[in-house]
């Protein structure tokens, strides 16, 4: 008998269960559109300009600090440029993505730079002892900020790929803000 009611049981729960899967209904309507939220912050590339001058005086590194009005994270990304040459005619500039690499007839210079939260290092290096020779004075740099909150992976691998200016613009779509432009 224990054994009926248990069968019993068992076939109503298994019938409650099946007899629950039928099709769904129709989808109610939309509900009401909710308030309007804060505006979020603006994540769009931010490029600055400055002028550095790697002197043996200064130990062959300058350091210039991220204007405030950008604020860096860890996450993000700061790329340098410097200015490789103008072409008046057209007025093209032609810009080269640090490091540079040099070969003169001491061995090999290399121009390069780190960035922190708040600078940017612009610096020689070169498997000889830099003399006066070696010294650049006003070299252009366009450092960028991409937020990292801008990009996607396939994003950073195009970013690091990018040899120059152009194609750093042609990849962000051309959003980048430009502030502290130097005039020359």
């Amino acid at each position: 008998m224990k054994k009926m009611i248990k069968f019993f049981i068992t076939a109503i729960a298994m019938f409650l269960m099946l007899s629950g899967c039928g099709e769904r209904g129709p989808v109610g309507p939309e509900g009401p559109r909710g308030p309007q939220g804060p505006p979020g912050p603006e994540v769009i590339p931010t490029s600055f300009e400055f002028e550095a001058d790697l002197l043996q005086s200064n130990g062959f590194e300058y350091f210039h600090d991220i204007p405030s009005g950008i604020e860096v994270f860890d996450s993000d990304v700061v790329l340098a440029y410097v200015l490789e040459d103008y072409l008046p005619d057209p007025d093209l500039e032609v810009w080269r993505q640090l490091p540079l690499t040099e070969f003169n007839s001491s061995g090999t210079v290399l121009i390069n730079f780190d960035y922190t939260v708040v600078d940017v290092r612009i610096f020689m290096d070169a498997n000889y002892n830099l003399g006066s020779a070696d010294e650049y004075s006003g070299l252009l740099i366009r450092a960028v900020h991409v937020p990292a909150g801008f990009m996607s992976n396939q994003k950073v691998m195009e970013l690091n790929e990018a040899k120059s200016y152009a194609e750093l613009e042609k990849i962000l779509d051309g959003n980048i803000r430009k502030i502290n432009k130097i005039e020359r």
